[in-house]
């Protein structure tokens, strides 16, 4: 790569960057795809984050826009040129779809491109690969007949899940901007493990992005997924936000929410004394205490916002966060797992460890239609109390861990309650990079015995070694509730204000 692609590629580099360099003719949308094509083949020899790549397709693209904006001296729109990557089962016309499954291969062809594909596409992107996921979409890493993604950081760790190829693929630098979803986690594991950003919505902001026939549990609506940006800066989820609902998704889907990105409208008085932010803390949810990095970033990061001096500070107990957690685990797979296990059987496909793992949980059954009514009930009125319970707190956010640890020693991620337990209450949540990183002389083993509060706490604790965890990244989870948004994104960009924070700060425990 020459000199001008690594700075073009480079993470640093963000996608409003890059579209302004293209608008000011600095760069082409070639030279712009060529690095990221160039990046990306790099990252998968190294990573294994790609399922398909269509360069040539993609140059193709961007030569005709390069062509119109030569021509016309205008934008296709506010994307123009821009290269995006795309989780594996969503729709790209033309291209196939996998749930992970070896028996999806050439099955599964999308005839166009998935809603949210279609609108990115009309503002002028360039679509050029798509990335890896795991075995039925539903695991915390990724690994299926594609191959294991790894870390970009530490090679010996994940990249998360199950958007994991998507997060290894940007924190490389061979995306500016990558599509995931999230049901359970999803964008924020791979976001956090890797040392980005991204912002898991409300159900109902944004359509549908998979195509229909990669569903394992076709039909299963208890808990939705809802697709989110892995992006290398806040104000590029801003602006993917700001694209696709700018294009009123909601007049092509009756269930969406006829909301517009209100970022801007976001700026109304908090609820803290003298109008200061209420930021609630919860240090952990009650079932898995962090992992010594995570507990360090958060003390760091709340003694940080409190020197500020812009923020209320309030505890903020994990009441119900165990419920929700269950909760959760019970409504994946309301058909046993049954479905997954006969996609794998239609080629003899093996299960893989964590697939066998969140298909066994304890709450997962074969549920009778009465079954799973009475369980949408006792959801429903969850969701009352967690949210009586929230409003009670009068807080505006809700700072927290995004999983136990930082990205986990592969295949060996087996808990998600920190992520899932919003999916179940369906509140907004945004992950971003604290700028701190995994240091074993920081952050060593509990001096101090304790008992575990759980089996999943155990297993935390047993699989965390310091030196294992070197410089991965440290990551914290920001939440409001639902239909909020813009709240969860104007206040990062107010914490963004005493951001990157330092290994060597003062604020070591």
């Amino acid at each position: 790569m020459s000199e001008k692609e690594l700075q073009l590629t480079d993470p640093s580099n963000d996608a409003t960057s890059i579209l302004s360099s293209i608008k000011a003719r600095d760069v082409t949308a070639i030279e712009v795809l060529t690095a990221f094509c160039k990046r990306a083949a790099v990252a998968h020899q190294l990573l294994c984050c790609l399922t398909q790549i269509f360069f040539e397709e993609g140059l193709a693209r961007a030569k005709e826009l390069d062509e119109y904006y030569e021509r016309t001296g205008q934008l296709v729109g506010p994307l123009h040129g821009l290269p995006i990557s795309v989780k594996d089962h969503m729709g790209l016309k033309g291209k196939r779809a996998t749930a992970g499954f070896s028996g999806d291969l050439d099955k599964l062809i999308s005839t166009e491109d998935g809603p949210i594909n279609g609108i990115l596409r009309n503002a002028g992107c360039v679509f050029y690969c798509k990335t890896t996921l795991p075995q039925g979409i539903m695991h915390m890493e990724v690994y299926s007949f594609w191959g294991q993604t790894l870390n970009p950081h530490n090679t010996k760790l994940t990249s998360g899940g199950s958007s994991g190829g998507c997060g290894a693929l940007v924190s490389f630098g061979g995306s500016p901007l990558s599509i995931g979803s999230d049901i359970g986690g999803s964008v924020r594991s791979p976001a956090s493990c890797c040392g980005i950003y991204t912002l898991k919505p409300t159900t109902g902001r944004l359509p549908g992005n998979g195509l229909r026939g990669c569903s394992a549990a076709p039909g299963n609506d208890a808990i939705l997924p809802t697709s989110g940006p892995l992006a290398r800066s806040s104000r590029d989820i801003n602006l993917f936000f700001e694209v696709v609902l700018s294009a009123q998704p909601w007049l092509q889907s009756m269930n969406l929410v006829p909301l517009p990105w209100r970022y801007e409208a976001s700026k109304s008085a908090w609820s803290g004394n003298g109008g200061k932010i209420r930021l609630g803390v919860m240090w952990n949810d009650g079932n898995v205490l962090p992992q010594p990095p995570v507990r360090r970033a958060l003390r760091t990061m709340v003694e940080a916002l409190r020197n500020s001096n812009d923020y209320e500070i309030v505890d903020y107990e994990p009441l119900y966060h165990k419920d929700l957690t269950r909760m959760a685990e019970s409504l994946y797979f309301t058909d046993g797992g049954a479905g997954v296990r006969a996609r794998a059987a239609v080629t003899g496909e093996p299960l893989c460890h964590l697939t066998e793992w969140a298909i066994t949980l304890p709450g997962v059954k074969d549920h009778t239609i009465h079954e799973l009514w009475e369980l949408l009930l006792e959801r429903d009125a969850l969701r009352a109390k967690y949210y009586a319970y929230w409003n009670s707190q009068k807080i505006d956010v809700l700072l927290c861990p995004v999983h136990y640890g930082p990205a986990q020693p592969l295949q060996t991620t087996k808990y998600w309650g920190y992520t899932s337990a919003f999916n179940c209450a369906d509140f907004p949540a945004a992950v971003f990079p604290t700028g701190l990183k995994v240091d074993p002389t920081l952050d060593p083993n509990d001096v101090e015995p304790r008992k575990p509060w759980s089996e999943a706490d155990a297993h935390s604790m047993a699989t965390y070694e310091p030196e294992l965890f070197t410089n991965a990244p440290l990551c914290l989870q920001l939440v409001a509730k639902r239909n909020a948004d813009e709240v969860v994104m104007q206040a990062l960009k107010e914490f963004e204000k005493v951001l990157p924070l330092r290994n060597e700060s003062i604020y070591v425990y």
